[in-house]
């Protein structure tokens, strides 16, 4: 078993690689890539792929927490949902975001907004699927992304265990099953 630093590592020479760009599969489809890693390490796994995005120009990091709460500020709706869950539950302020963001709608606004901020051709970074775990799953954002982003490749940063068939947030979450993304780096 690789330590995190031996993961990131490797992590940094296959995105420098040509062969992350490359599509796979019969019809040369964009590849899609998750790099799974325990939840202990968040700091130092986001640590390290802010400096590596800093230092290479093809790299864009799209963090889903950012764009929901920026989505929230623009709606006036941000400081609601504090109300809301105040006088409810955390449970139904969860809902009410994940309606007003439309996150099961591949043409919703959270898709619309991920799209936005993605320029062409360069590779996509995935962050802040953990913090948001309540409103959005992984395995529905990029079921959704899938269907607008084809032309960059994508990694998802996730803090859980995936098995190149099943999702397993923070390693305690059932598993959803997904497996249209590849295991960036064997653990």
């Amino acid at each position: 078993m690789l330590s995190i630093n031996e993961r990131l590592k490797e992590l940094r020479r296959r995105v420098q690689s040509e062969d992350l760009k490359k599509g796979h599969g019969l019809g040369g489809e964009v590849n899609y890539y998750i790099f799974d890693y325990d939840p202990e390490d968040e700091y130092e796994v986001m640590d390290y792929i802010n400096k590596f995005a800093t230092d290479n120009d093809q790299i864009v990091i799209i963090n889903i927490h950012d764009i929901i709460i920026d989505i929230l500020k623009s709606k006036n709706y941000y400081d609601k949902v504090f109300e809301l869950e105040s006088k409810k539950d955390t449970q139904h302020a969860a809902t009410a975001i994940m309606r007003a963001l439309g996150v099961e709608n591949k043409n919703g606004t959270l898709m619309q907004e991920i799209i936005k901020r993605i320029p062409e051709d360069k590779i996509i970074f995935i962050t802040g699927i953990g913090e948001s775990y309540r409103i959005i799953r992984a395995h529905t954002l990029l079921a959704n992304m899938q269907v607008s982003v084809t032309k960059n490749p994508v990694v998802l940063f996730y803090p859980g265990k995936y098995d190149g068939q099943s999702l397993k947030l923070f390693g305690k979450f059932p598993a959803t099953n997904y497996y249209r993304a590849d295991k960036l780096v064997e653990r």
